[in-house]
Protein backbone atom coordinates (compact mmCIF):
# COMPACT_ATOMS: atom_id res chain seq x y z
CA UNK A 1 0.00 0.00 0.00
CA UNK A 2 1.33 3.23 -1.01
CA UNK A 3 0.25 6.25 1.48
CA UNK A 4 3.01 8.89 1.06
CA UNK A 5 1.94 10.39 -1.90
CA UNK A 6 -1.73 10.31 -0.77
CA UNK A 7 -3.68 12.68 1.35
CA UNK A 8 -6.95 11.78 2.53
CA UNK A 9 -8.76 14.66 4.04
CA UNK A 10 -11.55 13.26 6.02
CA UNK A 11 -14.09 15.40 8.54
CA UNK A 12 -16.98 14.33 10.45
CA UNK A 13 -19.41 17.68 11.15
CA UNK A 14 -22.27 15.75 11.67
CA UNK A 15 -24.69 17.00 14.87
CA UNK A 16 -25.46 13.06 15.86
CA UNK A 17 -24.38 10.68 18.16
CA UNK A 18 -22.75 8.15 15.21
CA UNK A 19 -18.95 8.78 15.91
CA UNK A 20 -16.45 8.92 12.72
CA UNK A 21 -16.00 5.39 11.06
CA UNK A 22 -12.33 4.41 11.86
CA UNK A 23 -12.37 1.96 8.89
CA UNK A 24 -12.67 5.08 6.53
CA UNK A 25 -9.22 5.83 5.98
CA UNK A 26 -8.02 2.05 5.68
CA UNK A 27 -10.94 2.03 3.02
CA UNK A 28 -9.76 4.79 1.36
CA UNK A 29 -6.31 3.39 0.48
CA UNK A 30 -7.46 0.19 -0.05
CA UNK A 31 -9.50 1.38 -2.69
CA UNK A 32 -6.74 3.80 -4.12
CA UNK A 33 -5.12 0.38 -4.25
CA UNK A 34 -7.29 -1.72 -5.58
CA UNK A 35 -8.05 1.42 -8.84
CA UNK A 36 -4.44 1.51 -8.84
CA UNK A 37 -3.67 5.26 -8.21
CA UNK A 38 -0.73 5.31 -6.27
CA UNK A 39 -1.12 9.57 -5.58
CA UNK A 40 -3.63 11.88 -5.19
CA UNK A 41 -5.99 14.32 -2.71
CA UNK A 42 -9.74 13.27 -1.85
CA UNK A 43 -11.85 15.68 0.89
CA UNK A 44 -14.35 13.76 2.68
CA UNK A 45 -16.80 15.50 4.54
CA UNK A 46 -19.73 14.02 6.73
CA UNK A 47 -22.32 16.74 7.75
CA UNK A 48 -25.82 17.16 8.74
CA UNK A 49 -28.62 16.83 6.08
CA UNK A 50 -29.56 20.59 6.01
CA UNK A 51 -26.15 21.39 4.95
CA UNK A 52 -26.29 18.71 1.95
CA UNK A 53 -29.43 19.60 1.23
CA UNK A 54 -28.60 23.20 0.90
CA UNK A 55 -25.83 22.34 -1.37
CA UNK A 56 -28.33 20.16 -3.86
CA UNK A 57 -30.48 22.72 -4.18
CA UNK A 58 -27.20 25.36 -4.88
CA UNK A 59 -25.36 22.91 -7.39
CA UNK A 60 -27.71 20.43 -8.76
CA UNK A 61 -31.35 22.53 -8.01
CA UNK A 62 -32.74 19.58 -6.36
CA UNK A 63 -34.67 20.59 -3.29
CA UNK A 64 -34.13 18.04 -1.37
CA UNK A 65 -31.42 15.94 0.67
CA UNK A 66 -29.82 13.62 -0.72
CA UNK A 67 -27.48 10.80 0.72
CA UNK A 68 -24.01 11.73 -1.59
CA UNK A 69 -22.75 14.52 -3.27
CA UNK A 70 -19.64 14.58 -5.52
CA UNK A 71 -17.40 17.70 -6.58
CA UNK A 72 -14.84 16.86 -8.85
CA UNK A 73 -12.10 19.21 -8.91
CA UNK A 74 -10.67 20.74 -11.84
CA UNK A 75 -7.49 18.74 -13.82
CA UNK A 76 -4.20 19.20 -12.42
CA UNK A 77 -2.04 22.31 -14.24
CA UNK A 78 1.29 20.53 -13.06
CA UNK A 79 3.27 17.47 -12.39
CA UNK A 80 1.69 17.31 -8.31
CA UNK A 81 -0.45 14.33 -7.22
CA UNK A 82 -4.30 15.21 -8.31
CA UNK A 83 -6.67 16.23 -6.62
CA UNK A 84 -10.18 13.97 -7.39
CA UNK A 85 -12.20 16.22 -5.30
CA UNK A 86 -14.34 16.56 -2.62
CA UNK A 87 -17.65 14.12 -1.49
CA UNK A 88 -20.15 15.50 0.99
CA UNK A 89 -22.17 12.76 2.77
CA UNK A 90 -25.50 13.45 4.64
CA UNK A 91 -25.39 11.77 7.76
CA UNK A 92 -28.69 11.57 8.43
CA UNK A 93 -29.37 10.06 4.87
CA UNK A 94 -26.98 8.01 5.75
CA UNK A 95 -27.74 6.56 8.42
CA UNK A 96 -31.83 6.27 7.63
CA UNK A 97 -30.34 4.17 4.74
CA UNK A 98 -28.69 1.75 6.45
CA UNK A 99 -31.54 1.26 8.96
CA UNK A 100 -33.82 0.70 5.46
CA UNK A 101 -31.34 -2.73 4.46
CA UNK A 102 -30.26 -3.66 7.67
CA UNK A 103 -26.64 -2.87 8.14
CA UNK A 104 -24.64 -0.66 10.39
CA UNK A 105 -24.21 3.00 9.36
CA UNK A 106 -20.39 3.01 9.14
CA UNK A 107 -20.92 0.46 6.52
CA UNK A 108 -23.40 2.18 4.57
CA UNK A 109 -20.91 5.46 4.46
CA UNK A 110 -17.86 3.26 2.81
CA UNK A 111 -20.60 2.89 0.51
CA UNK A 112 -21.29 6.19 -0.19
CA UNK A 113 -17.93 7.03 -0.36
CA UNK A 114 -17.05 4.46 -3.21
CA UNK A 115 -20.66 5.77 -4.76
CA UNK A 116 -19.23 9.11 -4.44
CA UNK A 117 -15.69 8.48 -5.52
CA UNK A 118 -16.62 6.70 -8.87
CA UNK A 119 -18.48 10.22 -9.50
CA UNK A 120 -15.44 11.87 -9.03
CA UNK A 121 -13.58 9.67 -11.37
CA UNK A 122 -16.24 10.20 -14.42
CA UNK A 123 -18.17 7.47 -13.76
CA UNK A 124 -22.65 8.35 -13.88
CA UNK A 125 -24.65 5.59 -13.39
CA UNK A 126 -27.14 7.56 -14.88
CA UNK A 127 -25.92 7.60 -18.52
CA UNK A 128 -23.34 4.89 -18.54
CA UNK A 129 -25.58 2.08 -19.49
CA UNK A 130 -24.51 0.47 -16.00
CA UNK A 131 -20.93 0.67 -15.95
CA UNK A 132 -20.26 2.65 -13.20
CA UNK A 133 -23.03 -0.15 -11.32
CA UNK A 134 -20.76 -3.15 -12.42
CA UNK A 135 -17.61 -1.33 -11.12
CA UNK A 136 -19.34 -0.17 -7.90
CA UNK A 137 -20.57 -3.65 -7.24
CA UNK A 138 -17.43 -5.29 -8.52
CA UNK A 139 -15.49 -3.16 -6.14
CA UNK A 140 -17.62 -3.70 -2.99
CA UNK A 141 -17.01 -7.56 -3.54
CA UNK A 142 -13.32 -7.15 -3.72
CA UNK A 143 -13.20 -4.92 -0.57
CA UNK A 144 -15.91 -7.05 1.00
CA UNK A 145 -14.15 -6.62 4.62
CA UNK A 146 -15.32 -2.99 4.68
CA UNK A 147 -18.64 -4.10 3.84
CA UNK A 148 -19.42 -6.54 6.64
Amino acid sequence: MITEARQIDYQWEADDSEPPDARVLPFVHALFDRLSLDTGELSILVTDDASVHRLNVAYRNKDRTTDVLSFPAPAPLGDGPRHYGDIVIAAGQCKRQAEEIGQPAAVELRFLILHGFLHLLGYDHETDDGEMLALQDQLKGELGQFFS
